[in-house]
């Protein structure tokens, strides 16, 4: 098994888990950083995973991990997408055939989309258009892969965390806006996306639209 890391600049490094078998009092090195870039998304992968990274301007790639060669702990990595201006990547992800992928932007609109729908190409392009973006949904906030027994997350730049049913999600083509998975607050912004197992009770947390569940 491996880890590809992934860098908010669009660089990819696979290392093997065994590198990081042994822990040092003060940690190990990881992987060597550009000047002005740092490591955002961390996914283990079994060796022949497909991988989806997304970027706030919604753009997105898929390719193979096997595209990435597998590197020591102290290497750079190669470019896993090519980026334009300051975008960043926002979200990574790895393909399951039985789940779709749920995009969600910073104002709070969100999507599933079928995998099948993003064409895999080789790492290092600049990809295309994974949400349709707009000043009323704002840039993207984060990727999952999600399934029907899944619960969506989604954390604002308050604190907040709303927790709902991803499949409550409508399922929309690769460059729909979404719908309405949050409603926010002025001022409130969407700045983290993840999913967890599906739980009837929950606690201590919201339901999409922002009132005490």
């Amino acid at each position: 098994q491996y880890l590809m890391m992934v860098t908010a600049r669009g660089i990819c490094k696979r290392t093997k888990i065994s590198e990081f078998a042994y822990q040092r009092r003060g940690g190990k090195i990881a992987i060597t950083l550009d000047e002005n870039d740092e490591l955002t998304y961390v996914r283990k992968t079994g060796g022949t995973d497909e991988l989806l990274l997304a970027t706030e301007e919604g753009r997105c790639i898929r390719f193979s991990e096997r595209q990435a060669r597998v590197m020591g702990r102290t290497a750079r990595g190669v470019r896993a997408m090519r980026l334009q201006g300051e975008d960043r990547i926002c979200g990574v992800c790895v393909v399951e055939k039985t789940k779709q992928l749920v995009s969600v932007t910073q104002n709070g609109y969100g999507k599933r989309t079928d995998f099948a729908a993003f064409t895999a190409h080789g790492r290092g392009g600049k990809g295309f258009a994974v949400h349709h973006l707009t000043e009323k949904t704002g840039m993207l906030a984060g990727i999952a892969a999600a399934g029907d027994n899944d619960d969506l997350m989604m954390i604002t730049n308050e604190g907040q965390i709303v927790r709902t049913p991803a499949s409550g999600l409508r399922l929309c083509g690769r460059v729909s806006q979404g719908v309405i998975a949050m409603r926010l607050r002025a001022g409130q912004s969407i700045v983290f996306v993840a999913v967890v197992p599906h739980e009837e009770t929950q606690n201590n947390t919201t339901d999409a639209t922002g009132l005490d569940a």
